[in-house]
């Protein structure tokens, strides 16, 4: 059964294909790692899509108007940064399944893991430009191959064992602490969000120079 392998790596980032905070996450993990030349450990989680503002009615209490007012801030920053990152996003509140692509994702890792990266960047960029359906084998499948891998194999290998990794990968970041993406685990420490990144570069030099807050 595929492994987590939480305790080998020193870097663990764990995105979701129906998040877009996860989507603007991708591009500058990527570049950390590759600045930093570290392996990173790439895993899926499937969380909970965005979710659109509530409509207004007469009867709103403070906490569904707050509530409100930060989901159309979480969209305008995607749609800024997105922007700034040459992404498209369309729909943020897209709420297709996305099992196919995890089962892809855990097996890219595990038996291409050279083709991982490209894939992700695929898939990813496939599903949010309205592309790709994330749940449906056959048409990941296509992506997993046009990204160096072999479709036919991820075909007949999720249907025997793609839910069942996925379960086992998601009990382990469980029992790890993780509950929302994007994720980023370092020395035992949980940090959620791209802003993290130069918290957690002065973790991997060893704590060295003043803590970056």
């Amino acid at each position: 059964m595929i492994s987590a392998g939480l305790d080998r790596a020193q870097l663990t980032v764990v995105l979701d294909v129906r998040h877009p905070l996860a989507y603007l996450a991708l591009n500058p993990a990527i570049a950390f790692g590759r600045e930093r030349k570290l392996a990173i450990n790439w895993l899926p989680r499937a969380n909970e899509p965005l979710r659109p503002p509530t409509t207004p009615a007469p009867d709103d209490d403070r906490g569904i108007r707050h509530r409100r007012h930060r989901a159309r801030m979480i969209a305008r920053e995607i749609a800024v940064y997105a922007e700034l990152q040459g992404l498209t996003v369309n729909e943020p509140y897209r709420a297709a399944p996305a099992d196919a692509a995890n089962w892809a994702w855990l097996f890219v890792r595990e038996f291409s893991p050279e083709s991982l990266e490209p894939f992700l960047g695929e898939v990813f960029r496939r599903y949010w430009e309205l592309g790709l359906d994330a749940g449906d084998i056959a048409a990941v499948s296509e992506v997993v191959g046009a990204c160096g891998g072999d479709g036919v194999q991820f075909s007949e290998w999720a249907t025997r064992n793609g839910s069942r990794a996925a379960e086992a990968i998601a009990r382990e970041l469980a029992g790890a602490g993780v509950f929302n993406v994007p994720a980023y685990l370092v020395a035992d420490q949980v940090f959620y969000g791209r802003q993290h990144l130069p918290m957690i570069r002065w973790l991997l030099d060893g704590e060295n120079g003043p803590i970056p807050i």
